[in-house]
């Protein structure tokens, strides 16, 4: 009997495990969605697909709600853009980030009520988090950044941090029951947004070597699936080692010299299985440019 009712309890965690992967899929999807009509000048279907997609899971991304806000900004609706701030705030907004983003809404006495009750919600959030491992991985950040600086660092100094790093990420990762040490344990570290993985520990994965990236590759696709990382920081790991010849899901913008995507049908359809969005429309996001290799 006692066999009976474990098999049971596996198949229900496993049925739960795979309906919140989809939702967070949907999620993202949806989330694409609103700021392709955001980039469209349709600001209240923008509005409405956020809604659409804070409905679907329990915990929304900071950086979303942030985006939502900018977007009801554009509506003059400051009911709404205070309340997708505050949700924000709550997961880990800040008011530094809200500042450099928002225009109109700042004018307005919904912003000062943002200022009033902003400490009192960073500090229910910071109550949510790990804060210790919050801050032993910013200092594994800070030397993986000081090891290559140019005067004081060097590639032997690099080396040795990035092993490190590597090995200590590993421990992190069995400390903390196998999983990836995310959103709900660390926060979203992104002083710079969603795209930038500067001050994020997607910053040090991509020093590491392709092996070490193929063994963090299952944890962090896993992160992914389960709303603990931005699907954008799974895929540069993986391109940043590829970058050389091209890029398996092409992340990386144009500049002086666009590295090409793979193939292109391929990377859409690899891309469409951890709710990214399609390479046109991510290169129209970001203002850049893209090639595929021929």
């Amino acid at each position: 009997m006692n066999k009976i009712l474990a098999f049971s309890i596996t198949i229900l965690l496993v049925g739960l495990q795979k309906m919140s992967a989809q939702n967070y899929l949907d999620y993202y999807e949806t989330i694409n969605k609103a700021e392709i009509a955001n980039l469209d000048k349709e600001f209240k279907k923008s509005d409405s697909l956020y809604q659409v997609a804070f409905g679907l899971i329990e915990k929304p991304f900071k950086e979303d709600f942030l985006l939502a806000s900018i977007n009801s900004d554009k509506l003059n609706d400051n009911k709404k853009t205070l309340e997708y701030l505050k949700k924000g705030i709550n997961n880990g907004l800040t008011l530094k980030r809200i500042k450099n983003s928002l225009t109109e809404f700042k004018k307005s006495k919904e912003w000062k009520e943002v200022k009033t009750e902003y400490n009192s919600l960073r500090e229910n959030h910071l109550k949510t988090l790990n804060l210790t491992l919050r801050e032993e991985i910013k200092n594994m950040l800070t030397k993986d950044q000081a090891s290559r600086h140019p005067i004081f660092g060097s590639a032997k100094k690099s080396k040795k941090i990035d092993n490190n790093n590597y090995k200590r990420l590993l421990e992190i990762i069995d400390e903390n029951g196998g999983k990836w040490p995310g959103f709900s344990t660390i926060g979203e570290t992104l002083p710079k947004g969603k795209y930038n993985v500067t001050g994020n520990i997607a910053l040090m994965i991509l020093h590491f070597d392709k092996e070490q990236i193929e063994k963090l590759k299952p944890y962090m696709l896993q992160a992914v699936m389960d709303g603990e990382m931005y699907p954008y920081h799974f895929a540069r790991a993986i391109d940043y080692k590829s970058i050389s010849n091209c890029q398996p899901f092409g992340t990386y913008l144009s500049g002086g010299f666009i590295s090409p995507i793979c193939d292109c049908e391929k990377a859409n359809l690899e891309r469409k299985k951890f709710g990214f969005e399609s390479i046109e429309d991510y290169y129209r996001k970001r203002k850049s440019e893209y090639k595929c290799k021929k």
